[in-house]
């Protein structure tokens, strides 16, 4: 299926509604390993969001809106990360008029590509780069959507977020914790599974 702009205004919708449902959750997660901020900020970058007026806006010009949106209303580490991210990932929609697969897997690779070069991370050090790479590198196995690769990537999505909970964080807060990060999902990965899966439950 193809996405239009009305049709990205509902799924970024729909985000912001599940992450407000696990608002609490995320937040535990993070108090666990973090800040313990991450779900009131995540939520409050997206409520943000849904403030965007896009009536005059290209699909390319709206994703970057939120970018912006999101770096100015999302606090702590995650808020630049997932502000400039989604800014640099807009180019995958320039001159589109519609989300199709393609293009999301090229806002997905230019997410991933992003968060590596802003965050200095790499793989396995718990944070939601370890869900954008991989998942990146599983749809470039797909050349066209349909049911049965949903339902394989949507799975595969699920694996990524709690696979998290394995590793020991060397990156952030987290990282001060060594050996005792480990036992707790990531909550950046965490709230990165519900925005990946909205998009890709639409596609």
């Amino acid at each position: 299926m193809k996405i239009d702009l009305k049709h990205a205004n509902d799924i970024v919708k729909n985000i912001a509604d599940e992450l407000a449902k696990n608002e609490d959750l995320i937040s535990d997660l993070d108090q666990k390993i973090g800040d313990g901020d991450h779900g009131y900020n995540i939520v409050r970058g997206f409520k943000a969001v849904l403030e965007i007026d896009s009536t005059n806006l290209s699909l390319d010009n709206y994703f970057m809106q939120i970018g912006r949106t999101l770096m100015a209303k999302v606090g702590g580490a995650s808020g630049p990360l997932y502000g400039m991210s989604f800014m640099k990932a807009a180019a995958a929609f320039k001159n589109s008029e519609y989300i199709d697969f393609q293009n999301f897997k090229e806002f997905v690779a230019n997410f991933a590509k992003n968060l590596q070069i802003l965050g200095k991370v790499q793989l396995n050090e718990k944070t939601m780069y370890d869900v954008w790479n991989p998942f990146c590198t599983k749809l470039s196995e797909f050349n066209e959507i349909n049911l049965e690769a949903k339902n394989e990537l949507l799975e595969y999505l699920q694996y990524l977020v709690a696979q998290t909970k394995d590793m020991m964080a060397t990156k952030g807060r987290a990282s001060y914790l060594k050996e005792r990060s480990i036992g707790t999902i990531d909550p950046g990965s965490f709230s990165t599974g519900i925005i990946l899966k909205n998009f890709l439950k639409e596609l």
